[in-house]
């Protein structure tokens, strides 16, 4: 792996239908959904910018595309009907900078899965390492998930796999070696592991070379963690990302983040205050 700790591109899989969101994710993709007061993929975004991201791939569909490049485009009707506002304009500020600062670039997914999504996207990255999101996860804590990932890869300088602890889940466990390194995928009744996979990844461009050596799933899908596991085995290092994590692809963890934030914000006070009437 050629030895560079700069991460200045993000490719973020945006080809998922968010079916458990139904009816609203029919017309308003769930990375689009607003949490609190923003959608959550500008807080993806967001996050990426103040970790040095300056390069945007999102891999993304023929029904999700035009909206997302909308939000993140300028309007020049808009700001012309608020320019005698300037509240209205405050508003608008951090997304005008992550515009004018983010490069955006929009390919659409090939093959399905999240390998396929990621596969799709292969000629648009330059660097060697690349950071991976997923598109319905939101990590909070003082130091972003993405910080953790870029700071474990500058130690490691290896590929790097973000985890959080589930006790529900049944599948999918990950299984490390004695130094951390992601050797297996397992059922709840073969480890003792409870940590899964989440959306935080530091990757290199030797994926790219496995995609003949991928088989499909039964639901004709390229999945990331078995593809790595399988083909590039033991050469990405696992960690624990740290933080409250929201899967916001669910509707129950879309309502969490969303009361989080509020909690956090200027309405604070009279969002306690409802919530206790209830």
């Amino acid at each position: 792996m050629k030895k560079t700790n700069d991460i200045k591109e993000a490719i973020v899989l945006l080809g998922g239908l968010g079916t458990r969101m139904l009816p609203l994710s029919k017309v308003v993709g769930k990375e689009m959904l607003p949490i609190f007061d923003a959608p959550l993929l500008h807080k993806i975004v967001l996050e990426c910018y103040n970790s040095g991201i300056r390069k945007m791939i999102f891999v993304v569909t023929k029904f999700n595309k035009k909206l997302i490049e909308k939000y993140f485009s300028n309007d020049p009707y808009l700001d012309n009907y608020i320019k005698n506002n300037p509240s209205k304009q405050e508003l608008l500020k951090e997304l005008k900078m992550l515009i004018k600062e983010m490069k955006f670039v929009y390919v659409y997914q090939q093959e399905r899965g999240t390998y396929g999504a990621l596969y799709s996207a292969r000629k648009y990255i330059k660097n060697d390492n690349f950071l991976v999101l997923y598109d319905d996860e939101l990590i909070i804590n003082d130091v972003s998930s993405i910080d953790q990932v870029i700071n474990a890869f500058k130690k490691e300088n290896k590929m790097i796999i973000g985890t959080i602890e589930d006790k529900k889940e049944t599948v999918g466990l990950v299984v490390t070696d004695k130094d951390n390194n992601f050797i297996d995928l397992k059922r709840s009744d073969e480890t003792k592991s409870r940590d899964i996979i989440v959306g935080r990844m530091i990757l290199n461009k030797i994926v790219f070379t496995i995609r003949d050596k991928c088989k499909l799933s039964k639901e004709n899908e390229l999945f990331l963690p078995q593809a790595i596991v399988h083909h590039l085995n033991g050469q990405a290092k696992i960690i624990k990302i740290k933080g409250e994590y929201f899967n916001i692809g669910s509707k129950l963890g879309y309502i969490k983040a969303s009361l989080l934030l509020a909690s956090k914000s200027v309405y604070k006070d009279e969002i306690k205050d409802y919530i206790n009437k209830l």
